[in-house]
């Protein structure tokens, strides 16, 4: 019977292995959760953004039909899609009767906002409907 102390090197080899493995499998979940933090900081952003694009899109004066694009700054892109849904032609009340009838124009509003990501680009829409009404000229 010997009397060794300590451990062996093959033991040692193994605990080492043991630990690394852990090491890495807490490495990578700590990158995927930063991974994660980031992409939703960024989504937030992107619909703040996007809300800033309808909220003007829709207070236009000039609200017509069409697509436009543009570089929104620190890597976002914007694109607005209106469509016209419906048109309309509003009789005023009696009190009103000296005053032209109203037209009214419903469009379709979709603004899309999109980055680039590390695999793929993401992308945030938003969409509304939105009014226009003028005067109907005589």
């Amino acid at each position: 019977m010997s009397d060794e102390r300590g451990f062996m090197l093959l033991e040692v080899l193994v605990a080492f292995a043991i630990a690394a493995l852990a090491l890495a499998v807490l490495y990578t979940g700590g990158i995927e959760g930063l991974n994660g933090t980031l992409l939703a900081e960024r989504t937030d952003e992107a619909v703040a953004r996007a809300r800033s694009h309808v909220t003007a899109t829709c207070q236009s004066a000039k609200l017509a039909a069409g697509t436009q694009s543009g570089d929104d700054g620190s890597g976002f892109v914007w694109r607005t899609e209106i469509n016209l849904s419906e048109t309309a032609t509003i009789a005023r009340g009696s009190e009103d009767e000296l005053k032209p009838p109203l037209h009214a124009d419903l469009f379709a509003v979709r603004v899309s906002i999109s980055w680039p990501g590390t695999i793929h680009p993401h992308t945030v829409s938003l969409a509304t409907q939105c009014i226009a009404v003028v005067p109907v000229k005589p």
